[in-house]
């Protein structure tokens, strides 16, 4: 239509740009509900969420999270919020702290009639630190193991909370009582397109995952991302952000998941070793760093990154 503007287009068609545009202004309504008073709001460029970077005009920094539509919904955001607060108040580990709300409340959900569905948003605490990457050391992958050793320790005491499982394959097998069933694997198989390797990848996994059970000393609330993204380190620490992916699943998944991301480090063995020293320094736990468990959850992630 002629004279039709950007701000007229569905959000649907908008670019990653555009869409932040959009949800700016849904932000900047949801921090209305803090008592923060806001002198900049800066959109981060990270992530399947909107984030934004929030310079107080008290000097503190903080991170806004506009929700996904897609991604989890306001209970289980409130979940991953009440499981950070926990961290802070139990623990030492540096992660994001939540900050409520004038209600109390760990999360705010938002509507802007230029986004056409209502927003969960969270409001945390900024979390200083550099992300070191290719520069990994081996004393850095000691810390990330024994961080992710005491996480998983307090994991295990976090039941009840409404996070679903982190090694879900399919929308399909979140549907179903047993998500590594034959009619999942089947469903799988088609999604990647008739890859019988994937039938492999699965049914290894699926012995694995029997063979470990889900006593609290194998499986619990577990990050469910640990990314080079998402640990960083500041002053000899490292800390861990982004629990959008956290849920209940075996703590050998949150290792596998770190491992996996080293594959293209010409010193991966050296950091492998590493962080499951450090792991290992916390959790001695022969199950859960076993090479063939872990190479069965590599393998299962790898399958869910080719699945989404």
């Amino acid at each position: 239509m002629a004279g039709s503007t950007a701000n007229d287009r569905p959000f649907a068609e908008l670019d990653r740009s555009g869409r932040t545009r959009r949800l700016r202004r849904l932000a900047e309504a949801a921090l209305t509900d803090y008592d923060v008073p806001v002198a900049r709001l800066t959109p981060l460029g990270r992530g399947l969420n909107t984030t934004f970077r929030v310079d107080g005009a008290d000097g503190h920094r903080y991170v806004l999270r506009v929700q996904r539509a897609d991604g989890p919904g306001a209970a289980q955001v409130r979940a991953e919020m009440a499981w950070l607060s926990m961290l802070g108040k139990e623990t030492d580990l540096v992660v994001p702290r939540p900050v409520p709300t004038r209600a109390r409340d760990l999360i705010t959900v938002v509507a802007d009639p230029a986004v056409p569905e209502p927003r969960t948003c969270v409001l945390c605490h900024w979390v200083d630190g550099r992300f070191v990457d290719e520069r990994l050391s081996p004393p850095q992958l000691y810390a990330v193991g024994e961080f992710t050793a005491r996480l998983h320790l307090h994991g295990a005491r976090m039941n009840g909370l409404d996070r679903g499982r982190v090694d879900d394959l399919t929308e399909f097998g979140r549907s179903q009582v047993d998500g590594f069933s034959d009619a999942v694997l089947d469903r799988a198989v088609t999604l990647a397109g008739g890859d019988e390797r994937v039938r492999g990848a699965i049914e290894r996994v699926r012995a694995v995952r029997a063979g470990l059970g889900c006593g609290a000393d194998v499986f619990g609330l577990v990050h469910g991302d640990l990314r080079q993204v998402n640990y960083l380190f500041h002053r000899g620490r490292v800390r861990a952000i982004d629990f959008d992916d956290c849920g209940y699943g075996h703590y050998a998944y949150d290792l596998a998941v770190a491992l996996d991301q080293l594959k293209h480090l010409p010193q991966r063995t050296e950091l492998r070793e590493a962080l499951l020293d450090g792991y290992r320094s916390v959790r001695p736990d022969a199950a859960t760093t076993d090479p063939a468990v872990l190479n069965a959850f590599v393998g299962l992630r790898r399958v869910q990154l080719r699945l989404r």
